[in-house]
């Protein structure tokens, strides 16, 4: 079947999609699948099956692929496997046949050939995921674990050998990548070396290091950083890109910090993961989207993302501005490390040594006529002034800072100098979040609440609860699905502080002066407006909907949740 058929037959495009394309791309396989995956209608995996079938390579399933385990041949690790995203699968009298995702592909095919001379090599095609999954298989079999890769890096180092350390680092950061982590901490802990991965909000051991190991590890480490050896134990912070796989690259931003009485560093890297979604995937609701939408509407003034670190403030202040950009709109970002590659934004890093730091952007960007400035995060209060100023100059400005909540964000605005005047003026909104666990859809402990606990949860906050009604704990010995954690994933929880409306913020002055009660009076304008919903009251409706448990939230909000303990 040609190749535009089977895409209708699969219901991929119409045929009024392929119309808006010129006649010589429409007769290019190539030239169309890259032309339709431009336009959001082919995903990546979907691109690079259709390419495969236009090349007449065979289509593994992934059903196929769950009863295969590669095999081991000599000359290819595991370690080319995965950044091929290709394994063996079959082997025949003198030829190999092998599962790749990226077909046809020049590069993989002589690599292999130069690697293994032998046989005759054939390719069959399958998804990225199912021969990840088939790799991970012959791992276990083979006993590739990161702990049988320590042991093999330690013995070798014992022989005089180093090689097995550049195969073991690059493993570790696979792994923590690959579960989902955050972030990777490679540390000593009670005189202990380990690597931990921030998974889900939760710091959890990957392996345990030898001393010897662990020296190595971080030298590696440093080489692909491209830290030199004399200034690695001070304080560094700085950006690198590591290759998961031939056909994926990761950016990661890490720190150093020496640890004296080890006379070592320890090193923290944060994947730098673009988020894929929205605002509705990332877990806003309805209400709290629309009000963001009304702020995005402001030609002028500031808006502010709080909330404490790993919050999601910065992911959600992006898709903020991804949501609210309209054509023709000029928008500039000025962030201490780019996290994010932010389609139609002009980026600015902060570079100190060559005299680049807010002010001097302030005072460049200031004339090339921004819409929108977007700055990464403000510390001090120096920084804190300049952003709330900017407001005020004909741009809308958004930023991110540390606070636990929109009330206690207009607190650290007093206290960092901030005129009230001036916040009252210019902020138009405050958006403060936490993110809390998904519980594991498939193990998840189902739990019937009697009218008693009924009215202790909705004495917190009237969300509904009834009797009868299902909550949900989490199983703490969780399933395969979760990898045994009872969580999988994360949602935000959200309350938005509209200083725009007058309402809020009456009855707050004497004379010119604030008056000493003034935070508690906006707190309670707002609560009695209706304009608001608190994060706990968000939280709560998370619990009753299933998605979390009464345990996450009791992590943020334990003061409030005291009296259902």
């Amino acid at each position: 079947m040609d190749i535009v058929d089977l895409m209708i037959s699969d219901h991929i495009v119409t045929i009024g999609d392929l119309q808006g394309f010129p006649v010589t791309v429409q007769k290019d396989p190539d030239a169309l699948i890259e032309a339709l995956g431009r336009a959001g209608k082919l995903s990546e995996v979907q691109q690079m099956r259709y390419r495969a079938i236009a090349y007449d390579y065979t289509i593994k399933s992934d059903e196929e692929m769950m009863a295969t385990t590669p095999h081991q041949i000599d000359g290819i690790d595991r370690e080319f496997m995965m950044f091929y995203t290709a394994c063996p699968i079959e082997l025949a009298r003198g030829t190999i046949i092998w599962a790749a995702a990226d077909l046809p592909n020049k590069r993989l095919v002589s690599e292999i050939v130069l690697r293994h001379r032998k046989s005759r090599h054939e390719f069959v095609w399958a998804t990225p995921k199912a021969i990840e999954g088939a790799i991970e298989r012959m791992s276990k079999r083979e006993g590739h674990s990161l702990k049988f890769l320590v042991e093999n890096a330690y013995a070798q180092i014992n022989q005089g050998n180093d090689d097995a350390i550049v195969s073991l680092t690059d493993e570790i950061i696979r792994t923590a990548f690959k579960n989902g982590a955050t972030d990777l901490h490679i540390e000593i802990l009670n005189r202990k070396p380990t690597v931990l991965a921030r998974i889900d909000g939760e710091l959890e051991e990957l392996v345990p290091l030898p001393v010897e190991v662990y020296e190595r590890v971080l030298g590696r480490l440093r080489h692909i950083a491209g830290v030199r050896a004399e200034n690695y134990k001070k304080p560094l912070y700085g950006r690198m890109t590591f290759d998961l796989s031939s056909r994926q690259q990761v950016d990661i931003r890490y720190t150093t910090q020496p640890i004296t009485l080890e006379g070592t560093a320890k090193i923290a890297m944060r994947f730098l993961r673009s988020f894929e979604g929205n605002l509705d995937s990332f877990g806003y609701s309805n209400t709290t989207i629309e009000k963001i939408d009304n702020l995005m509407r402001f030609e002028e003034g500031c808006i502010i993302f709080s909330g404490p670190t790993g919050s999601g403030k910065s992911t959600a202040a992006r898709l903020m501005i991804r949501r609210g950009q309209r054509p023709g709109q000029n928008v500039i970002s000025y962030e201490k490390q780019i996290e994010e590659r932010m389609d139609n934004v002009i980026q600015t890093e902060e570079d100190t040594s060559a005299g680049l730091n807010l002010e001097t952007f302030m005072y460049a960007a200031l004339g090339l006529d921004p819409d929108v400035l977007f700055i990464g995060e403000v510390r001090s209060p120096e920084d804190t002034q300049k952003a709330i100023d900017a407001g005020n100059l004909g741009h809308l400005v958004i930023t991110t800072m540390h606070a636990n909540d929109t009330f206690m964000t207009l607190d650290r605005l007093i206290q960092r100098k901030v005129p009230p005047e001036q916040i009252f003026t210019n902020v138009r909104g405050i958006i403060s979040q936490r993110l809390v666990r998904r519980l594991c859809s498939k193990c998840k402990i189902p739990t019937e609440i009697d009218l008693e606990y009924a009215d202790k949860l909705n004495n917190l906050r009237k969300v509904g609860f009834r009797a009868g009604d299902i909550i949900y704990r989490p199983n703490r010995n969780g399933c395969e699905h979760c990898r045994y954690r009872g969580y999988l994933g994360r949602i935000a929880i959200e309350e938005v502080l509209e200083l725009w409306r007058k309402d809020i913020s009456r009855n707050i002055w004497t004379n010119t002066r604030l008056r000493p009660d003034w935070l508690d009076i906006i707190r309670e304008q707002a609560r009695s407006s209706g304009h608001m919903i608190d994060m706990l009251s968000g939280g709560l409706l998370h619990v009753k909907n299933g998605i979390t448990s009464l345990e996450e939230l009791e992590k943020f909000f334990s003061a409030d949740m005291e009296t259902i303990q």
